[in-house]
């Protein structure tokens, strides 16, 4: 209560409730903006994810295409799949002129299958195919908006022998099939 001269005035405090009312509005809107931009992060880095894989697999694509006579003679078409660990000493061909067209081809494979495990995570991929049916690239990685959710690329394009889909649920595949 407020007393100036003769005149009475009374609060009520109903200001105090407007302002409580306001503050808690307003901290709803900043946890909601605080959701928006984390998701909007998680699905740029998938998104980038995404990208490096098809980049890979573009840049397998060029190699088989630069190496065409391996690719006529099949050596690229490997009957059972392999993954170098990262310790792997690369196959030794350090002048491509006097390389024959496997060790070209297993240096390829080789270096694109490191390369590809440093860039993405859980990365890692196969190749196989042929000059007349086409060949089939599949890059491996770990989404990270899948997380078992079942979104992102399908898993089912995944190898079933490649890839333990019942343990790895965030495990997805992109697939490239292309000709030299």
């Amino acid at each position: 209560m407020i007393v100036a001269g003769n005149d009475i005035a009374v609060q009520s405090g109903a200001g105090l409730i407007e302002v409580l009312v306001a503050m808690v509005i307003v901290a709803f809107a900043l946890f909601a903006l605080i959701d928006v931009q984390t998701t909007a992060l998680r699905y740029q880095k998938a998104a980038h994810v995404r990208t490096v894989a098809s980049q890979f697999s573009a840049d397998l694509a060029d190699r088989v295409r630069a190496n065409i006579r391996g690719a006529h003679e099949g050596v690229y078409n490997l009957p059972q799949q392999s993954y170098p660990t990262l310790d792997e000493v690369s196959p030794s061909c350090f002048n491509p002129n006097h390389c024959t067209a496997r060790e070209i081809a297993a240096k390829d494979i080789h270096v694109w299958r490191n390369q590809l495990s440093r860039a993405v995570s859980g990365g890692w991929g196969e190749i196989s195919g042929s000059v007349t049916d086409g060949f089939t690239t599949r890059v491996y990685f770990r989404d990270v908006i899948a997380q078992g959710s079942g979104f992102g690329l399908a898993a089912e394009s995944c190898q079933p022998r490649a890839a333990n889909l019942s343990i790895d649920k965030d495990v997805r595949c992109y697939a490239t099939i292309f000709f030299p």
